[in-house]
């Protein structure tokens, strides 16, 4: 099996790449139909994405057979494993959306290893668990740097999808030395899946 299909972006506010919340929600919205059951969903990110890009859906990945990958997800759907190839096309994002994470950094209770929020917004949970996590590193690591998501897992993709006025909750299990982060995700206590942190260092 392979399935290509053109996934089109915009930024949001000032940012001149596309955040792997962005590529993980137009990947969804693409499949999402096509299966009955998505679960053991594994995303990373490989390369900054500046441009539109192109997806292939495979059942096999041979990487010689793509010049870039900028982000790879994998996952089981319907009992059979496949995977999401996205690759940056030639193709430039024409458009910007306003977008601010003031809601979350605002609403959000920190407490030793947790970060709390009872989810007010229309965002996707991968979209406020990125803010949440970003917000809580800022506030609880002293090394400056810009932190980034480097991939994440969710159990059982039905598990995020209703979240309107639920509580979403991390919690920092291991921190290797700011090069990578491992968290818990929750919603409404019930755990769904894991979120990985990179800090690039601040340059002096």
């Amino acid at each position: 099996m392979k399935k290509k299909v053109d996934l089109d972006f915009c930024f949001k506010g000032s940012r001149t790449y596309i955040q792997g919340p962005d590529i993980f929600d137009a990947v969804i919205a693409s499949i999402s139909n096509e299966f009955n059951i998505i679960r053991d969903v594994k995303y990373s990110a490989h390369a900054m994405l500046r441009k539109n890009a192109t997806m292939y859906i495979t059942d096999k990945v041979v990487k010689s057979d793509y010049p870039v990958i900028n982000s790879l997800i994998n996952f089981i759907g319907d009992d059979v494993k496949y995977y999401a190839v996205v690759c940056e096309n030639d193709k430039s994002i024409e458009c910007c959306n306003d977008y601010s994470e003031e809601t979350v950094e605002k609403n959000s209770v920190l407490s030793n290893h947790l970060i709390s929020f009872k989810n007010v917004l229309p965002d996707s949970y991968t979209e406020i668990v990125v803010s949440m996590n970003k917000y809580f590193l800022n506030q609880t690591v002293k090394e400056k740097g810009k932190w980034i998501v480097t991939k994440f897992d969710y159990f059982e993709l039905a598990d995020i999808v209703n979240i309107k006025n639920k509580e979403i909750k991390l919690e920092l299990l291991q921190n290797f030395n700011n090069k990578l982060t491992k968290s818990l995700l929750f919603l409404d206590e019930k755990p769904v899946g894991h979120l990985y942190f990179s800090l690039i260092p601040k340059e002096s």
